[in-house]
Order: structure tokens, then sequence, then C-alpha cells
């Protein structure tokens, strides 16, 4: 009993993890920090949605655990994250379901939000300190810190973190896999194989796409067990390594993890039509052709995406960080080994999908981390001359990095469409009726108006027949999906005229707001370019009254 009173946070840290630096508990503190502003981003929501694409809503985990995710449940992304939140959901769940309070449903489905988008702020303040943990394994204490700082402060990252996407929990159990990954490459433990073996499946259970991450990584631990024989064994036999009992056990945990999380037995249908689904209608089109210029010009915007999650210095430095790292690969052998999975994931999803959204660049951006802080390290510590200066531009160059990626709550917080929001408060009487155009996850909340109607997509017929008093439109949205109706408004040929015309640009944000909002080959395409769009209100013209001579 003594021995657990006396632990501390070292004696549960692998040893060459050990002592915890401080400068690591400056880094976790920040990023928590970080993470956690602007988590309340359009929240309360009347519409049960938040302003995010693709959060996992309360409602669609609700009725997953009225099924009990049997039944024919089915969603666009697999199962294992519903489970998690139905787990944290629970305790609220069961109060509400006992009569025990008296909220709204509002607050209540605010409550669940909050719940799931905290849960995502823990997992990425926990990927930033695994990302440590794996640093410790394949370089040194010294570099590892450089890795975690890399991956916390970029603008997806801290998007992610704040919302209920499922690309944090997906990459909190990857980095997890990833840790274990390194230790069966090191050391060959068969504890690591089960353990890496369930987190990959956690991963893909999580996300589909994590299935890139991982497809040649059997592949590469045969091999690695194969060396390790010889070594051992002058003539070892490659087919025995193949069906050692580490690999098939792994195999076992992995299979029998992938049937329990999908649900197979009880919900095989509702499986079938997920798997259906995201390689059907949720796939949709290809950005890139399947062609020799399709890929060139998918890898060149690949590169534009990188340097928008990272910036041309960090980018820059983390190639730098590989090829040192090649000309280092007895010292740090696995290392190499990641830019196979850069690779794997790169070839078997991105170039099969024919997308590459920053948000699928994440794992990439982590995996390059690792070579960045190696060349950082070697910056710092290869030579003691003008050792002040150069971590005088370390501390700018990640200076930078952290207003950089602050900026994202910058703007989330300054959201153009709170200004909205009161400006209508103050401006439109009450019972006016409002037509609302888009979905209400891309436009502001109706805060209290009892006439206001929905449409994804009216067209000008509609709008004369309902004769609204207002219309209110994001117009990036319209523009590109409704591009006439667009310019028929704008051109007041419908009889609206244009009453308010806003987007907010706080001073302190360091996004390039004009490259994600650009149309072609220069846009970054991201969904950061949610956040702060350019809404338009416009108002019925009233007819002139005549009078009598």
């Amino acid at each position: 009993m003594d021995k657990i009173n006396n632990l501390s946070i070292n004696d549960l840290l692998p040893v060459n993890a050990r002592p915890f630096p401080k400068l690591l508990w400056l880094i976790l503190v920040i990023s928590f920090l970080l993470n956690i502003m602007a988590i309340n981003w359009g929240l309360p929501s009347p519409s049960f949605q938040g302003w995010s694409a693709n959060e996992i809503t309360p409602s669609s985990v609700l009725s997953g655990m009225e099924t009990k995710y049997s039944r024919e449940w089915s969603s666009k992304y697999p199962p294992l994250h519903y489970y998690t939140l139905s787990l944290f959901y629970l305790p609220v769940y069961c109060i509400d379901a006992l009569n025990r309070t008296s909220l709204s449903p509002l607050t209540l489905h605010t409550i669940y939000f909050v719940i799931g988008r905290l849960l995502s702020v823990f997992m990425g303040t926990f990927i930033v300190f695994m990302v440590y943990l794996c640093g410790c394994e394949v370089t040194d204490r010294k570099t590892a810190p450089f890795a975690s700082l890399i991956t916390a402060w970029t603008p997806p990252f801290l998007y992610y973190s704040k919302t209920a996407n499922v690309d944090i929990p997906y990459l909190f159990w990857f980095v997890i896999a990833l840790y274990f990954f390194i230790r069966i490459l090191k050391n060959h433990r068969t504890s690591d194989y089960i353990l890496f073996s369930g987190t990959a499946a956690f991963s893909i259970g999580t996300k589909d796409q994590a299935y890139g991450l991982f497809i040649l990584t059997p592949f590469i631990i045969i091999y690695s067990l194969y060396r390790r024989s010889k070594v051992e064994d002058s003539s070892p036999n490659l087919i025995p390594r193949v069906f050692h009992k580490k690999i098939l056990l792994a195999f076992v945990t992995g299979t029998f993890l992938f049937i329990i999380i999908y649900n197979l037995l009880l919900n095989f249908e509702g499986i079938k039509s997920h798997f259906l689904l995201i390689t059907g209608p949720a796939r949709g089109e290809r950005f890139f052709p399947s062609s020799a210029s399709g890929f060139l010009q998918m890898l060149v915007q690949t590169f534009k995406n990188l340097e928008f999650i990272l910036g041309w210095p960090l980018l820059f430095i983390c190639i730098l960080g590989f090829v040192y790292a090649l000309t280092k690969k007895k010292k740090h052998p696995v290392l190499l080994w990641f830019a196979v999975l850069i690779a794997s994931y790169y070839v078997t999803f991105i170039c099969i999908v024919g997308k590459n959204l920053v948000k699928h660049l994440l794992p990439i951006y982590i995996l390059m981390s690792f070579y960045g802080a190696l060349c950082l390290s070697f910056f710092l510590h290869s030579s003691r001359r003008f050792k002040v200066m150069k971590y005088l531009l370390v501390i700018i160059l990640f200076a930078n990095s952290l207003f950089y990626s602050f900026s994202v709550n910058v703007i989330m917080m300054n959201d153009s469409r709170y200004y909205v929001e009161n400006w209508m408060k103050k401006h439109i009487p009450q019972n006016e009726s409002i037509l609302f155009v888009g979905s209400p996850n891309f436009l502001p909340r109706n805060k209290g108006f009892p006439n206001v109607t929905h449409r994804l997509h009216p067209n000008a017929r509609f709008i004369t027949e309902t004769n609204p008093s207002f219309i209110l439109i994001n117009s990036e949205i319209l523009k590109s999906k409704q591009p006439f109706l667009y310019q028929k408004l704008s051109e007041n040929r419908l009889d609206y005229e244009l009453v308010l015309k806003y987007k907010s640009s706080p001073w302190l944000s360091l996004l390039p707001e004009h490259k994600i909002r650009l149309e072609g080959d220069t846009r970054i395409i991201t969904n950061l370019d949610l956040i702060n769009p350019e809404i338009m209100i416009f108002q019925k013209v009233k007819s002139p009254t005549h009078t009598g001579d």
C-alpha cells in the first residue's frame, strides 16, 4: 500500500521517458487550454446541430443507444466512438430517464454535445503526450518534446480537438497503436503484439480510413521478426515467421475485436449498409482524376495542404529531418518505417478516394513531426556554437506556430454568426417571416423567431410563392451550390435588397482565410472554411404606395 501511495508520474512512465520533463508539462497544459477554448462554438443550437460539419450529434448516439446498436442500425462512421460517447452520456441519460431533472430538450442536448466535445479535448491532449512517448522510443528524451510541439500547435489539430468529429478519436487510437508498433519492432514482446492489434482495431473501428495506416504493418512486423531471428539463427526460414504464435495471436485479437466493434453477429445488415454507404454515396466524387496528371496534381495539392497545416518553415524542417534520418538509419532504424506508413496511407486511401482534404493529412503530419523533431534536435545539440541564437530561433519558430494555431480559436470566438444573431434581434421584428437558405450548421442560429423556414436549395419560384420578409444566406455556400440564385439576389432581381453583409476580421488571426475560401487550384481544401462565413441578409422591397390625384 505504501508503494502505491508513493507512486509518482515518473514511476508510471517507461524508463526511456523518465523523468517527466517540465517542458512537456507546459506543452500539455497549453495544449489542453487551446483545445478547450471555444468549445461552446455554435451552442446551444435550436436545430440540434453544431456548426462543424460531420459532428456526431447527440440524437444519433441516443438513437443508437435505444436500438443497442443492433436492428440494422447504421451510420457513416464505424460504431466504436458511438459506444464511447454512449458510455460518457450514460450518467446524464440515466438521471434524465429517472425524471430527476427538469431540463429542457435543448439544454439536455447541449450537455450531451459538450460531453462529446470535451472527450475530443482530452483525447487531443493525450495524443500530444503519446507522441512524446513515441518520440522517446524512436529518438530520445531531448528530441521527443519537439514532436509533441509540432503535433499540438497546428490549426486543424486545434479545430478537431474541440469538436465532436471522429478525427481526433481515431488519431487517439492510432498514436497508441503506433507506440506499441514501435515497441514490437524494438523488442517483439507478446503483450505489445496484442495491444497493437487491439488499438489498431479501435482506430479502424472509429474511422474506416485508418486502415491505410495499418495495411502494411503486418509485413513490416514479419520482416522485423525475420531479421531478429536471423541474428539468432544464421539460416532462418521466412515461412515460420509468418505463422509465428505472436503473429497469430495478434491476428486473432484484431479479428475478434473487429467482430465485436462492428457487432457483426447482431447487426450484420446495419454494418453492410455502412460499407455500402462509404464505398458509394458517402465517398462522393474524386477531386482529381485517376491519371498520371491527376495523381501529380493531387501530390502538389497535398504539399499545399501540408504547408497550410505546418507552415513552410516546419514543413521544410520535417522534410530535412527525413533526409537526415536516412543518413542515421542505423541509429534510428524504426523511424524510417514511419515513411512506409505515410506512403501506404497515401497510396491505399488518399489515392483511392482521390481526395486529400486537410483532415485526411492529419496522420501524415503527425508521423512527419518525428522527422522535424530529429532535425531540430540536431540543430540545437550538434554543436555549442551560437547556442543562444539557435535556441532563440527555435523559440521564434514555435511562437509563430502557437499564434498561428491560436488563430482558429480567435475566429471561432469571433464567428460572424454571433454578430448576425445580435443584429437580427435588434433590427428584425419578432414575427417577421424569415427564410434561412442552406444547412442549419452553416448559418446563424434561430434565436426566438417563430416564423422561420429552412430550405436547403430553394429556387426563385419558391421564394416568390412564399414571399418571406427576409432571406438569410451563407454567401460562400450559396455562391458555390446555387450561383444563379445568388446572382439574382445580389442583383435585386427578386425584389429583395441587401440589408446586411458581414464577416468578422479579427486582427489577431494569422490564419490565411483567403487561401481556404478561394476557388480552383489555389484553394486549400479544409473544413476550417466553415468557421466565420460571410452572411448576407436580404429584405423584401416594399411596393410604393400610390395615392389618387
